[in-house]
């Protein structure tokens, strides 16, 4: 630990009598709840103050242990906006970025964008390009990844994009068709400020990575639509094996452990129930669909042609896995 930070602890607990605890974090962590991340000396740390504590004070105690002086300019534009996405900016840094760079205080959303070609300075240009209102900006993340925050008056656009996700669908669209590459999105949910953008930002993260647990083949995947699997990701690993060992049958991980059987009753469930569409989309013949719905039906004791059944299998596929 730098023998600075140790001083200032002592320091604020000899005027102040609140005790502050400081720990090294590693990049790209998310602080824990009633934790401010800072950094100094290029590494990063965790403080945590003694409550009750208001927040000018706890702002002064981290601009000591930030080695900063409160009326210095901010560090470059690009990582000023990354040490905010990640949680990084205390209230003092989310002030002076807003103030520099005329930052609107309205709601905004965070888009996390995922690129396996890893050609993220292109994606970054592009963006920069894409954006509607002087207010949305982009930064590259990581080496794969860039997030792009879009403000409420570049949010509701008059038309056909009526959505946060119809949007996305446009970006991810726009991006394959001028770079070649092909992208995945996560979409956070709109939050009221921009100095919450860093809780629209893990959510768009969570759901690019909800994405993948499930192996969805959309390019676009929202917060909103994994917010039951995010509640149950939270909870015990026993406490989810409990809830499947009641919905399912012993004869049901056949069903489970079948890519072909899994990817049927996944198409089903995403045609809403619709054998047709279904059948079309996987290039298979209606009496074969039928064949499998009534294989799965034997082994789990539910028929997913009906609505309360398929709603109770989709929870089985999220438990199991959550769970392997």
């Amino acid at each position: 630990m730098d023998n600075e930070i140790t001083r200032i602890t002592e320091l604020v607990k000899e005027k102040t009598g609140k005790e502050v605890v400081v720990t090294a974090a590693e990049e790209g962590v998310i602080a824990p709840n009633g934790c401010v991340p800072f950094r100094r000396g290029g590494k990063r740390y965790f403080c945590s103050v003694e409550q009750p504590c208001d927040e000018g004070l706890k702002n002064l105690i981290i601009a000591l242990l930030s080695g900063v002086s409160l009326g210095d300019a901010p560090v470059g534009k690009a990582e000023s906006l990354k040490d905010i996405l990640l949680g990084d900016g205390n209230e003092i840094t989310v002030q002076k970025y807003v103030r520099k760079y005329g930052i609107h205080d309205v709601p905004c959303a965070v888009f996390v964008v995922y690129s396996s070609d890893g050609k993220v300075s292109d994606l970054l240009n592009f963006l920069e390009n894409f954006r509607t209102s002087p207010c949305d900006c982009a930064v590259i993340t990581d080496d794969m990844t860039c997030a792009y925050i879009r403000f409420q008056d570049g949010v509701n656009i008059d038309g056909e994009y009526k959505s946060l996700t119809d949007y996305a669908c446009l970006l991810a669209q726009s991006i394959t068709e001028e770079l070649g590459i092909n992208v995945k999105i996560g979409v956070g949910s709109v939050v009221e400020s921009f100095k919450d953008c860093s809780v629209s930002y893990r959510q768009a993260l969570t759901a690019i990575r909800m994405g993948g647990i499930f192996e969805s083949q959309a390019a676009v995947s929202t917060y909103k639509e994994y917010l039951l699997v995010k509640m149950l990701e939270d909870m015990p690993k026993y406490k989810l094996q409990e809830f499947l060992d009641v919905l399912l049958e012993p004869e049901a991980k056949s069903i489970l452990t079948d890519p072909e059987m899994l990817a049927t009753a996944e198409e089903f469930l995403h045609t809403s129930l619709n054998v047709s569409e279904t059948s079309r989309n996987l290039y298979m013949h209606r009496n074969t669909l039928m064949y499998r719905l009534d294989k799965i039906e034997r082994a789990t004791g539910l028929d997913i042609r009906k609505f309360q059944d398929a709603m109770t299998f989709r929870l089985v596929m999220i438990l199991y896995k959550l769970i392997v």
